[in-house]
């Protein structure tokens, strides 16, 4: 049992006043009252109160709407177990136990560390330009049986590392983080793979990501390396080799700096100790034969694009390293299921019938890739008319206008009775491809976008959706096609 004195001996900071009741247990760390539920005992939780000024350091000094951690509390002071913060509530009907300290953030950060040394079990670290989160989510269901902290949803910046670092004060069986470029840059502690010092050390893979301000893809490579900084001593690190030769270098180099436990997978290289031997596409699923190690293997995706079928590679892995065995979890694969508007599908049962796949969580030029290959895929299970529809990547900088080139180059082949473009990224592509083919066509609002999509329906119809979540409203197109289905249905 971890308690109040226990805790914060060693911990830079005084009380406000002298406590009796200092051997109250903590198991919880918050320090966002969006996070807190009515009903929940927070009892046992302690709670830090980050300023208004450490949250825009945190943000490298670009404002953040956020509002001082005192003042998320106020009124709510005496649920908690403790309260750390920079400025003393001096209230007297609050009774509950106050830490002061000089700077809410470093004490986050003190207290982190103390905890992860504390913590002898396994703690996976993961990154990637696409493909991070997923796989995370996947590890966890693969552990359902057992206690996994992990990220909430995709929170996986440098404001959120610590976070999760001091909830190690709960008792879990493995920590399992996605980590953000932003968290493996040099700003503030630098990498927050030392402070993470992981077990497990994944990278998804590398794309064009970020290029805004990164570049080139070998810088994003670079800072996607880091993750393999504060990788503990015969640590693992598992890397995707379907990328750039340069890119997997510099992942490579960074990795050998701190093991020579260095474990690789692959769709398509067959030298890799894991790698695809075969792929049975289904309407619902698709079986996959996977090389692996000396054995061979077969699992099922619910959710069976190229990419998620590389997540799952990376998944059966670090299994292995903790499990030394994997054929207790395979049937966990079929049961995956990602965030929603990842490779989402809804089936709307009104005449015209149709399947809407809604993929616009994010975008990259590799998950664009996947999200083509996998229309391509599963296009000869609907009868109906096939309709693609790409909105723009955001974050691209420069490279944007040939990035969505590169985009264009991947819709040769495939088969859609229409492929609608949306975002100015994609207005003059489309524009021009409009003039040669004419199922291709450019739309500036999404209503004028869905009315063509609804005119085009026919029964048993196929309508996939991808591209990203910023810059544009074109991740609210879900909320239109349930707009003009539910209509008919009245």
């Amino acid at each position: 049992m971890n308690t109040i004195k226990q805790l914060l001996s060693e911990i830079e900071g005084s009380y406000f006043e002298e406590y009796t009741e200092l051997d109250q247990e903590v198991n919880q760390l918050e320090y966002f009252s969006g996070h807190l539920k009515r009903m929940k005992d927070y009892s046992k939780t302690m709670f830090v109160c980050i300023t208004n000024e450490r949250r825009q350091y945190i943000n490298q000094m670009r404002p953040v709407k956020w509002a001082d951690g005192n003042d998320q509390i106020k009124g709510k002071e005496n649920q908690f177990a403790l309260i750390v913060t920079e400025h003393p509530i001096e209230d007297p009907s609050v009774t509950t136990p106050q830490f002061i300290v000089k700077d809410s953030w470093r004490f986050l950060l003190e207290f982190a560390n103390k905890m992860r040394q504390n913590f002898k079990k396994p703690v996976i670290a993961i990154t990637g330009s696409a493909g991070k989160t997923s796989t995370r989510m996947m590890i966890t269901h693969a552990f359902k049986e057992e206690k996994v902290l992990e990220n909430r949803g995709n929170h996986n910046v440098r404001f959120a590392i610590p976070l999760y670092l001091g909830q190690l004060v709960g008792d879990f069986d493995l920590l399992n983080l996605e980590v953000s470029l932003n968290a493996l840059n040099t700003y503030d502690t630098g990498s927050m793979s030392d402070l993470i010092q992981p077990d497990i050390a994944i990278v998804t893979s590398i794309g064009e990501a970020h290029l805004s301000s990164l570049k080139t893809t070998n810088n994003v490579a670079y800072y996607k390396s880091k993750i393999f900084d504060g990788l503990k001593e015969n640590g693992t690190a598992i890397i995707n080799t379907d990328m750039g030769a340069e890119e997997l270098a510099i992942l490579v180099q960074a990795a050998e700096k701190k093991t020579t436990d260095i474990l690789t997978y692959s769709l398509y290289d067959t030298s890799r100790v894991v790698h695809v031997s075969s792929i049975e596409q289904k309407k619902e699923y698709c079986e996959v034969g996977v090389h692996f190690f000396d054995q061979k293997i077969k699992i099922r995706l619910s959710v069976p694009s190229s990419g998620m079928i590389s997540n799952a590679l990376a998944t059966l892995i670090a299994i292995w390293k903790i499990k030394g065995d994997v054929s207790a979890y395979i049937s966990a694969f079929e049961t995956f299921r990602p965030l929603p508007k990842v490779l989402e599908k809804s089936f709307y049962s009104n005449e015209p019938t149709f399947t809407f796949i809604d993929d616009t969580h994010n975008a990259s030029l590799p998950s664009m890739k996947n999200a083509i290959e996998y229309f391509k895929a599963v296009r000869p299970f609907y009868e109906g008319k096939s309709i693609l529809v790409l909105g723009q990547i955001a974050d691209l900088g420069n490279t944007s206008a040939s990035i969505h080139q590169q985009v264009m180059e991947e819709l040769t082949d495939v088969p859609a009775d229409h492929v609608f473009g949306y975002g100015e990224h994609f207005r003059e592509l489309f524009n021009e491809q409009s003039k040669h083919k004419q199922n291709y066509q450019w739309f500036e609002t999404l209503p004028e976008l869905t009315q063509s999509i609804q005119q085009q329906l026919t029964n048993d119809s196929l309508v996939l959706a991808k591209g990203s979540v910023t810059g544009s409203d074109f991740h609210e197109i879900d909320k239109y096609i349930r707009r003009f289905s539910f209509k008919e249905m009245a």
